[in-house]
């Protein structure tokens, strides 16, 4: 009953930010004033023609296609760990050229009501196929929408906190490009960017919940894989979230966004879709919150971006310091997240006009990322990617070299999954990668 109670609120929140009110009164003016509903009735009051007003013409479906191919040549400067040398596909433990990810999306409109959604394509090693994000909505006007399904979560720099193809550590403890399944309202103009958002539940593809971590964007998974089995089964759900921001406009030099975002929902020990016996659940539930500070500026061909975020997760039944994580997981990967984490993220970009043959733009970037944790015997994760992105039409390459510890993605293939909790090793690693996209 809590649950559609808070269903309910939500929606009653969210139709204060796409209502027409006195705080909206602002928007942008329609181009012609005659189509207004003051006007039509001002003029019908003072014409002779009693005529009605003609009616508008029936909407009709305006449907555009999407999609993307990528490839990726990845090359490491450690070797493959000995202990799993005898395994099949270790050939690409040290890196190779391999098929990344085939994506394919639709977006559209029908008079006021609009829609957008995009399935991706993976390798099984990175979980297979699952939604990328998929909702219906509504457009008020240029400057107020509803959105309802799998969208991008309100948080932080949007679409990205970082430059680079391997993100920043934001994105693999849940605060960047996060989408997740609920309702969210949007007020964009006269400089401001606010959003409103609840969603019941992360996105997935089965009822109660899923047991894996085939998904895009990083979540709170009760995984019962035999090697990260997390006997709690902790999922994410009941999630507010809001971020307020405002642009300030420099004329030529540029322009600053400043913001502020927050988020709270609950954590809930309810075991896996599956129903095993090791992993029932216990049905308590407790908070997660997360809140940060933002600045993204663009100032000619510079481009900025800066954001401090910290998140606290509360897990149920968490009884000692060992049980002070929950698992996040992505791209089939499943990793023991700390509860209380300061995540500081950085970008330094800039854009360089090309004309060389089919090369328009060579944008190159600076990512630097640190997360640090509550408990002061685990340490801290940190990255560096220097690189460089390519565009040319329909072409799009990144290359980077990145130099990380304890980063899920760039470390020797072994079971050791906390490296984002304790990252025991802390050691620097190094990879060069190389990813090659056609978008159309």
């Amino acid at each position: 009953m809590n649950r559609y109670c808070t269903a309910v609120l939500a929606l009653f929140l969210t139709a204060g930010l796409v209502l027409p009110v006195s705080a909206l009164a602002d928007d942008p003016a329609p181009a012609d004033d005659s189509t207004t509903a003051t006007s039509l009735v001002a003029n019908a009051w003072e014409s002779e023609n009693t005529t009605a007003a003609p009616q508008q013409d029936e909407p009709t479906l305006d449907v555009n296609f999407s999609g993307s191919l990528r490839f990726n040549a990845l090359f490491r400067a450690y070797g493959v760990d000995t202990q799993f040398e005898n395994y099949a596909d270790r050939s690409l433990g040290n890196g190779g050229f391999t098929f990344d990810t085939f994506r394919i999306g639709a977006s559209g409109s029908y008079g006021s009501l609009i829609f957008d959604a995009e399935w991706a394509f993976y390798p099984e090693s990175f979980g297979g196929n699952y939604i990328h994000h998929g909702w219906v909505g509504y457009e008020f006007s240029d400057a107020r929408q509803i959105q309802i399904g799998v969208s991008q979560v309100p948080f932080g720099i949007q679409p990205y906190a970082s430059s680079s193809w391997f993100f920043n550590y934001s994105y693999y403890v849940g605060l960047e490009d996060d989408y997740d399944a609920g309702i969210k309202a949007m007020y964009q103009a006269n400089g401001w960017d606010i959003q409103g958002a609840y969603y019941m539940n992360a996105e997935q593809t089965s009822f109660f919940g899923t047991a894996n971590a085939s998904r895009y964007s990083y979540d709170a998974v009760p995984t019962t894989s035999a090697d990260y089995i997390d006997t709690r089964g902790i999922s994410e759900q009941n999630q507010f979230n809001i971020k307020v921001a405002y642009t300030f406009d420099h004329g030529d030099l540029g322009s600053t966004k400043i913001g502020v975002s927050g988020q709270r929902g609950q954590l809930i020990s309810q075991g896996d879709s599956d129903f095993q016996t090791d992993v029932t659940g216990t049905g308590e539930t407790d908070w997660h919150a997360a809140y940060a500070a933002h600045l993204q500026g663009r100032y000619g061909g510079l481009e900025a971006k800066l954001q401090f975020a910290q998140q606290e997760m509360n897990p149920p039944v968490a009884d000692d310091e060992d049980d002070r994580f929950v698992i996040m997981g992505a791209y089939g990967s499943p990793n023991q997240v700390a509860s209380e984490v300061d995540v500081y993220s950085s970008s330094l970009a800039y854009h360089i006009p090309v004309d060389a043959g089919p090369v328009s733009e060579i944008k190159p970037y600076y990512d630097f990322s640190l997360v640090t944790k509550e408990v002061d015997s685990w340490n801290e994760n940190a990255m560096h990617d220097i690189g460089f992105l390519t565009s040319a039409g329909p072409l799009f390459i990144y290359t980077d070299l990145i130099v990380s510890k304890g980063h899920p993605f760039n470390q020797p293939f072994d079971t050791s999954f906390n490296r984002v909790l304790k990252n025991p090793e802390s050691e620097w690693r190094t990879a060069f990668n190389v990813n090659i996209g056609v978008y159309f």
